[in-house]
C-alpha cells in the first residue's frame, strides 16, 4: 500500500479555490447563452414593427406651428416629418381628405448652446435641439391615435443651418417611430 503524503491546508484552498472558479466560469457561459438565445429568439417583446391598425395606409401632414422666435423652423419642419414618413413607415402621403392618419405639430422648442470651447471664450462647436409637439388623428375613427413630444439635438462646427436641418432629421425620425410603435 502507497501512503500519500499529507494534503497541506494550502493544497486543499487552492483545489477549493480551482473548483470555485470553474463553477463560477459555467454559470457565466449558462447567463451568456441564455442572453443570445433570448435576444434570438425575441423573446424580450421589443420590436420596431409598426403596430399601426391594419386600416392605417395614408397619412397627412399638416404645415406644423413655429412657437418660437427662429423664424422658418415650422417649414423645415413639415418637410423633415414628410420626408421621414416617406422613408420610414410605409403610409403614402395624401391630401386630407384622403388620409387615414392625420398629423398636426408644433416646434415647441429651439436651442442653440455652446459646446465646446476654444480657449477662454470661443465656442468651436454647438448643440442645436429641436422640440416638437405633435397630435395625431385617426381620421376612422376620429380618436386621437398618439399625442406626444419629440426632441433630439446635433452638434454643428459653424454651419447653423446645416445643425438645425440635422436636428430636424433626427426629429422627425424618432417621431416617426413614436407614432409607429405608439409610444
Amino acid at each position: 500500500m502507497i501512503k500519500r503524503p499529507q494534503e497541506t491546508q494550502d493544497h486543499v484552498i487552492c483545489r477549493n479555490r480551482q473548483r470555485i472558479q470553474k463553477f463560477i466560469g459555467h454559470i457565466a457561459v449558462y447567463c451568456l447563452l441564455s442572453t443570445v438565445y433570448c435576444l434570438l429568439s425575441s423573446c424580450c417583446g421589443y420590436t420596431t414593427r409598426s403596430l399601426l391598425p391594419g386600416y392605417m395606409k395614408k397619412v397627412n401632414i399638416k404645415l406644423f406651428d413655429n412657437q418660437t422666435i427662429k423664424a422658418g423652423l415650422d417649414e423645415l419642419a413639415t418637410l423633415a416629418v414628410n420626408d421621414a414618413f416617406r422613408s420610414g413607415s410605409g403610409l403614402r402621403i395624401v391630401d386630407e381628405k384622403q388620409a387615414d392618419l392625420v398629423i398636426e405639430g408644433s416646434v415647441t422648442g429651439y436651442d442653440k448652446e455652446p459646446y465646446i470651447y476654444t480657449g477662454s471664450t470661443s465656442v468651436s462647436q454647438y448643440k442645436i435641439t429641436v422640440r416638437f409637439s405633435v397630435r395625431c388623428i385617426d381620421q376612422i375613427t376620429n380618436d386621437v391615435f398618439w399625442e406626444g413630444e419629440v426632441s433630439e439635438w446635433t452638434i454643428c462646427e459653424n454651419n447653423e443651418d446645416e445643425g438645425i436641418r440635422d436636428a430636424m432629421r433626427k426629429t422627425a425620425d424618432r417621431l416617426v417611430t413614436a407614432i409607429l410603435t405608439n409610444w
